[in-house]
C-alpha cells in the first residue's frame, strides 16, 4: 500500500498537513508543474503502475491537468494471495452459468472435490456462505450465493436494509465440499464526485465554499475531480486485486474434522456477492453474473451493484 500527494511547483503545503501526510498517512510528497500536463500526468502514471504492480496504468489523463491543476492525491494498493487449497488448472471446464432464469452462457469453472472450507446456509439471507483462505491464513475470499438462480436482488435488499453480513460470517463451520466456483476478472472505474455526493459528501466539490485550505497561497481549492480504479483477477493459482485506496484485510482458520459431516456442494453457477478481506477488514466487495455481463455499475447501498467491483 502507498499514497503519494502531488501538489504545484507553484506553492507548498500548510505545514501541518505536510505533517499529517508524512506522518499520519505515511505519504510521498511530491512537486510538480501541472502546466506541462503530459510529462506530469506520466509521472503520475509511472508511480501507480509500479505500485500495482502494472496492474492499474493511465489514471491520470494529460487533459485533465492544467494551470489551474493544484493538488493531486493518490493511493494505491496492490494484493495478491495464493490460495491455501489450490484449484487444479486441469480440472477448470466451460460449464453453464445462469445468468437469470431465461439466460445462460458458457464460463470457466474451477472445481475441487472432497475438501475442507468454512462454509454456512442463512436461512435469513437463503443464501450459502463459502470462506477460501489464502497462504498465511491472513487474508480470504467470501462468496455469497443465494439459494435461487434470481435471488442476488433480494439478498442486496436486506444488507442494504441493515441485515449484519459480518455477523453471518462468525459461525461459519469446517465442512466436506465439493466446489465449483467461476474463474473471472473485473475491472472497474468509478466516478466519486458522484458517488460520494450521494452519501452526503458535497462540500469540498463546491468551488465557491469548499473550506479547503492545504496551500501556503492560502488559495481557495476544491475537488473537481475524484476517480477510483479497482481491478480483481480470480484464478486456479490465487487472487490479484488492485484498488487506488487504503485498505486491510481478514481470513479465518480452516481445520479438518477428523470425523467430516455429510459431503455438501457449493456450486456457483448463479450471480453472487464477494468480498476479499483482510485483517478482519473488507477491502472489496464485487458482484460476479458471468464473464459476457462483467459490466461496473455501483452504488453505496448495495442495490445497484451490479457485475462490478467495489473498494
Amino acid at each position: 500500500m502507498a499514497n503519494k500527494v502531488y501538489f504545484t511547483n507553484k506553492s507548498k503545503l500548510q505545514p501541518d498537513i505536510q505533517k499529517d501526510a508524512e506522518e499520519v498517512f505515511q505519504s510521498a510528497l511530491e512537486q510538480l508543474d501541472f502546466t506541462e500536463s503530459a510529462a506530469a500526468a506520466g509521472a503520475v502514471n509511472k508511480w501507480v503502475a509500479e505500485q500495482t504492480e502494472d496492474m492499474i496504468k493511465d489514471v491520470v489523463d494529460a487533459k485533465s491537468l492544467n494551470s489551474d491543476t493544484r493538488l493531486l492525491l493518490i493511493n494505491a494498493i496492490y494484493f495478491q494471495g495464493f490460495w491455501e487449497t489450490p484449484f487444479r488448472t486441469r480440472a477448470t471446464r466451460d460449464r453453464p452459468f445462469h445468468v437469470d432464469l431465461n439466460t445462460q452462457i458458457k464460463v470457466p469453472m474451477m472445481s475441487m472435490h472432497d475438501v475442507h472450507f468454512r462454509y454456512k446456509h442463512s436461512p435469513e439471507l437463503k443464501a450459502q456462505f463459502l470462506q477460501m483462505d489464502y497462504k498465511g491464513r491472513q487474508a480470504s475470499m467470501v462468496i455469497v450465493l443465494p439459494d435461487e438462480i434470481e435471488g442476488l436482488g433480494a439478498v442486496l435488499q436486506q444488507l442494504a436494509a441493515g441485515h449484519d453480513l459480518m455477523a453471518e460470517l462468525t459461525d461459519m463451520k469446517s465442512t466436506l465440499l465439493d466446489v465449483m466456483v467461476p474463474k473471472f476478472k473485473i475491472e472497474t472505474e468509478i466516478d466519486l464526485t458522484q458517488l460520494l455526493p450521494e452519501m452526503g459528501i458535497k462540500l469540498i466539490f463546491d468551488d465557491r465554499n469548499s473550506n479547503i485550505n492545504m496551500l501556503t497561497s492560502n488559495e481557495p481549492l476544491y475537488v473537481s475531480k475524484a476517480v477510483q480504479k479497482a481491478l480483481i483477477e480470480v484464478d486456479e493459482a490465487g487472487t490479484k486485486a488492485v484498488a487506488r485506496t487504503i485498505s486491510q484485510y481478514r481470513v479465518a482458520c480452516c481445520r479438518q474434522r477428523p470425523n467430516p459431516p455429510k459431503k455438501r456442494e457449493f456450486m456457483a453457477d448463479r450471480p453472487f456477492l464477494f468480498l476479499l478481506k483482510i485483517c478482519q477488514i473488507s477491502t472489496f466487495i464485487g458482484i460476479y453474473r458471468g464473464r459476457e455481463f462483467a459490466v461496473p455499475d455501483v452504488a453505496t447501498d448495495l442495490t445497484g451493484l451490479d457485475n462490478g467491483l467495489y473498494r
